[in-house]
Parts: C-alpha cells; structure tokens; sequence
C-alpha cells in the first residue's frame, strides 16, 4: 500500500511538472511557443547553425488592422483571428522550424537552412492558409505583413535578424500592409 501511494505521488508529481514546464513555454491562447521559449531555443538552434555553416531565415508576423477586429466583432474574434493563424503557421512550416507567439498579434518564426527567397514564398503560404481556414466567430480572417531576415553562414546573430526582420516588418506595413519585404534589400514580395 505504501508503495502504491509513493508510486502515484510521484506520478502526481511528474504530471505537475510538466504542466509547469509546459506552461512556462507555451502560449496558452495559440499552443505555441511563448516569447521566451522561442528566444531560447532560437539562440541554441542559431549556436548550431554556426557551428554548421548553415543560413537561416526569421519570420516577423504581425496580423493586419487587428485592433478592429477587436473593437467591431469582440476579443472571442480576436482570439479565433489569433488561433487561426498559429494553425496556418504550424500547418506550412515544418516540424523542425521554430513557431512563436512574440507578443499581442505578433508571430516570430526561425526557419534553419531557409534562404530569405524561400521564406517570403513560406508567408505566402501561410497568408494563404489562413484566408482558406473559416471560423464561426469570424467573416473574414485578417491579412498579414511579414518581415523577413536571413544569415549568411557562420555569422548567426539573433538580435540583429529581429532588428533586420522588424524594419522590413514595418516596412510593408508603410507599403499597405498584406505583403511581405525582406530585409537588406527591403525588397517587396508578394504575401
């Protein structure tokens, strides 16, 4: 009997803590990784990747005119909005890339050996997902802008690709949001 009640307190135990750790690393509302989580997984897997030689492309996604969603259909719309478009991001990317929810309607995606070309087609991909998916609380789903940063081999520096990625962010959001621009060249891609 002693035995039995050790085995399932420790059971208990380990339960709660991986409610703990999943808490603590994933965003309740969208499933993915919460902002601190990503950053910190960002860093280890951009570590590797300049152990490698190997690019990388960052994804900043911020969901357009978001605010009025909230203000014309309610927070439950908002949140659909926002769910929906963390299932269009898992649904394109691959298992391996990194998915975040960097902060209101904010998404931050890393993608490991993805060239910024190869980037701006994986935000059409996900923009289009996202028009296709439906929601009863929701007409319509918003748009988004995208801004794009990528690495050269070897030189790998997280803070400068979401500094780069955040320029060209707002830049698209100045050319009319719903598009995506790369960083460097700040050159306009289709969203």
């Amino acid at each position: 009997m002693v035995v039995a009640s050790f085995t399932m307190a420790e059971l208990s135990y380990e339960q709660q803590t991986q409610d703990l750790r999943a808490r603590a690393t994933v965003d309740g509302l969208t499933g993915l990784l919460n902002r601190a989580a990503f950053l910190d997984l960002a860093e280890d897997e951009l570590r590797r990747l300049t152990r490698t030689r190997t690019t990388a492309s960052l994804i900043l996604a911020d969901l357009d005119h978001f605010k009025s969603i909230n203000d014309e259909y309610g927070h439950s719309a908002g949140d659909a909005a926002l769910q929906a478009f963390a299932e269009a991001c898992t649904s394109t990317v691959r298992s391996t890339d990194l998915v975040g929810r960097y902060g209101g309607e904010e998404f931050i995606i890393l993608l490991p050996g993805v060239t910024q070309e190869r980037a701006g087609q994986i935000a059409s991909d996900i923009s289009a997902r996202l028009q296709e998916s439906a929601s009863p609380v929701i007409p319509r789903l918003p748009t988004s802008s995208y801004g794009i940063a990528s690495t050269a081999p070897g030189r790998v520096d997280l803070d400068a690709m979401i500094a780069s990625a955040d320029a060209a962010l707002y830049r698209a959001k100045t050319l009319g949001r719903d598009r995506s621009v790369l960083a460097g060249s700040l050159k306009e891609e289709p969203a």
